[in-house]
């Protein structure tokens, strides 16, 4: 292997780390199929990450909410929190995300959402496969490494901290066609142990008083 070859592994070896805890495989990026007539207003609101692929910046968390909300330009505001246990204070970021394709007709659940981290803007595709609004949604995000590989996000939120019956078999139709069952990770939403020390919280019961 020239010196050239050497540093080009050595580059998306570096990569793969940087996306570690992400679905890392051969292979370039699929064109799955998304959600269309994606209505904005609908999905805003309060979602609770019911599985997961694992994530760098979700390493650990439990308890994990998304909450999507309008900025005054239109946009998205994002705002991801979670328990990292032992710890009882939450953890959050906060991002934007846009509509990729906004003048596509009919209107496809693919957005872009960037967070700045250190000053360094980090953007993600999140297309929503499927969706009813009101009681599930399963979202996909892929992006390339390299030239040979591609690493996968993927999160099934629930408008309730548990899936109904009906709610879980739309959901597992998704995971069965596009996910890998393997790799999805359950996130802990038990009430008692996602209690919240913070009186501001309202997603999750207040903790008891020691």
């Amino acid at each position: 292997m020239n010196s050239i070859q050497l540093l080009a592994a050595a580059f998306v070896l570096g990569l793969v780390g940087l996306t570690s805890g992400q679905l890392v495989s051969p292979g370039v990026c699929q064109d799955f199929p998304v959600h269309v007539n994606f209505d904005v207003p609908r999905y805003l609101g309060l979602w609770y990450e019911i599985r997961r692929y694992e994530q760098v910046f979700q390493r650990g968390g439990e308890c994990v909410t998304a909450e999507y909300s309008l900025n005054d330009d239109g946009s998205v505001r994002v705002f991801n929190s979670m328990l990292v246990p032992p710890g009882q204070v939450r953890q959050s970021d906060v991002g934007r995300a846009v509509v990729a394709f906004p003048d596509e007709s009919p209107l496809e659940a693919k957005l872009n959402v960037t967070f700045d981290a250190t000053a360094t803007d980090i953007s993600a595709n999140y297309w929503v496969l499927g969706t009813d609004y009101d009681s599930y949604a399963v979202v996909w995000g892929c992006f390339g490494v390299g030239t040979t590989l591609r690493a996968e996000s993927a999160w099934i939120l629930s408008r309730t901290p548990t899936l109904t019956p009906q709610a879980e078999a739309e959901v597992q139709r998704y995971v069965d066609l596009y996910l890998s069952e393997d790799d999805l990770r359950p996130t802990v939403q038990n009430l008692d142990f996602c209690c919240t020390i913070d009186p501001e919280v309202t997603a999750y019961p207040q903790c008891p008083t020691q």
